[in-house]
């Protein structure tokens, strides 16, 4: 579990990773937007709205996958949509996600919990963790 003050470059940098222009402004932007929970596109956009540079995808796509082996950042897939990206602050991420207005609300720890413990009672696992969305239409959608 890493806490709000990440510093994404130097560990990029200490697990032997080049450390770029490109990759220092998507690493700024993220640990800025430590909430923010994002897919490569919108990634990709933000960025170069910060920046003189055209970054490309690809290199979005890079930095996000060497952040995601370093246990940095994770990703959950959304049916028939962009896997959305966010920053690894807890232990378990389990998200709500409006399929009208793509509103995305993080599910409180004690949520997970009760979810977790109903369903190491109904099918005998143990040790669940998880990282995955709910699909639903939000208040404001309804």
């Amino acid at each position: 579990m890493y806490n709000y003050q990440m510093n994404l470059l130097k560990t990029l940098k200490n697990n032997g990773y080049r450390i770029t222009g490109s990759r220092k402004l998507i690493c700024n932007i993220l640990e800025k937007n430590i909430h923010f929970h994002f897919n490569a596109k919108q990634l990709t956009h933000l960025v170069n709205e910060k920046s003189k540079l055209n970054i490309d995808q690809t290199t979005i796509y890079r930095t996000l996958d060497a952040l995601e082996e370093l246990g940095l950042l994770q990703h959950s897939h959304i049916p028939h949509k962009p896997a959305i990206y966010y920053l690894n602050n807890t232990d378990q991420n389990v998200h709500l996600i409006c399929e009208s207005c793509d509103k995305i609300v993080d599910i409180s720890e004690q949520s997970v919990t009760s979810i977790n413990s109903i369903l190491k009672q109904n099918s005998n696992f143990n040790n669940i963790n998880n990282n995955f969305v709910y699909i639903g239409i939000c208040k404001e959608c309804s």
